[in-house]
This record gives structure tokens, sequence and C-alpha cells, in this order.
């Protein structure tokens, strides 16, 4: 069976993401075997509470996915990963659907500080985007201490036009309109012309994943 890998968004982990939102369960109705990972950090495994632990998420998740791939499902921070391996290795991980991801990759984590002093109860008053981020986060079951931790890593991955311009993998970019986080991806788009792009109405940041919209284009890109 052919082998997909799924990685969640900051705060999220593979069983309060991918499952919980049915994505499993819809791969292996395609014939597919789901492989689930969590982002160093994340899940009820926990993590360091040091910054500098979280220097390459990257070469972490590497280490975790099986080799021989048919392809990978990224949503937010785990879509800049699958870039970060595609640029070291295009084409290791198979097919690519990226989604929540847009020209926020080439720009520091914005909300960063602000989810930061929300997880250390420094705040008690939250806009609308780090709530959501907040509430994202709680269903995962993490340690809000390693969760800040990874926020505060040294900056990675550090993704420019030069380094996306090795990608090989065919791949599939899936967006919201209303995504604050990821929109505009213009950038982005321009930095891999030989990507297939989706752009729908809703559902914002946050439920990308929960909307059947994204995970049956994902499929029907993987079966091509």
């Amino acid at each position: 069976m052919k082998q997909v890998a799924l990685i969640h968004g900051w705060g999220g982990s593979y069983a309060a993401t991918w499952e919980a939102d049915g994505w499993a369960e819809a791969l292996r109705g395609a014939g597919f075997e789901p492989v689930g990972v969590n982002i160093a950090g994340h899940g009820a495994g926990g993590g360091s509470h040091e910054p500098t632990d979280y220097a390459d998420l990257a070469s972490d998740l590497a280490g975790k996915l099986p080799k021989g791939l048919h392809g990978a499902i990224g949503f937010s921070l785990g879509t800049k990963l699958l870039l970060e391996l595609e640029a070291r290795t295009p084409g290791a991980n198979g097919r690519l659907v990226l989604g929540g991801i847009g020209d926020n990759l080439f720009a520091p984590e914005a909300a960063g500080p602000a989810i930061v002093a929300a997880l250390r109860a420094e705040t008690t008053d939250h806009p609308p985007q780090v709530a959501a981020l907040l509430a994202y986060a709680e269903k995962s079951g993490s340690d809000p201490a390693c969760l800040a931790a990874v926020l505060e890593r040294p900056a990675n991955p550090v993704l420019t036009e030069d380094r996306l311009s090795a990608a090989k993998a065919p791949i599939l970019i899936f967006n919201s309109r209303d995504d604050a986080v990821a929109q505009p991806d213009d950038r982005l788009r321009a930095a891999l012309p030989q990507a297939s792009h989706q752009l729908i109405d809703g559902p914002g940041h946050v439920a990308l994943t929960s909307d059947a919209r994204f995970c049956e284009a994902a499929i029907a890109f993987l079966t091509d």
C-alpha cells in the first residue's frame, strides 16, 4: 500500500488534526496507508522546554519519515518543513500537498510573541487569530511550555526562492481566501511555478483541515 505522511501545524498533533478531521480514514478508503508523525515538541509525548533544542525541526521530521513515501500532506508549519526537506532532497517524499501556506513562508511567525505570552498566562485578552491558534493547540494536549519553546526556536526553516527552485516533486498548494495567516500566496506560487494551486472560499486558517474540499483535493492529487 502506498504510504502518505501527514504533518500537522504548530500546536497540533497527528491525532488532533488528521485523525480527528477524518483524513486517516479517508486515505485508507482511497487505498493509501497514512503515516502519522508529530513535529518535535508536539503531542502528548511532550519534549524539551529549551528553544535551542528545536533549532532544526526539519531534520527531526526527516528522521521520523519512512523511505519511499508516495507523498506527504502538510498544514501550516508542517508545509514549511516539507518544503525545507524538498529543498534539501528534491523528490524524496513523493507528491506534496501543502495547505495553509503562502507568502508567510518567507517571513517570521508574526503572531509568535503574542502566542508565547498567552501560553505563559501573561495575557488573557487575545486577538482572533491568536485565540484560534490557542484553541487549535489545546486540542492536541501538547505541553504549553514545549509549544512556547518551539515558537522561540532559532529561526528555522529559512526558505528563499533560490532554495525552492530545486523542488522536483509534484506539488499542490491548497489555501483558503479567508486565511489571515497564509494569504496572500502570490510570492510562493511564483517561486513554485510548476505547482498546482487551489483557492477556496472560507474556512480560514485553523479550520482548513476540517474542510472536506481540502481532503478531496489532496486524495485526487495523490491518485493522479
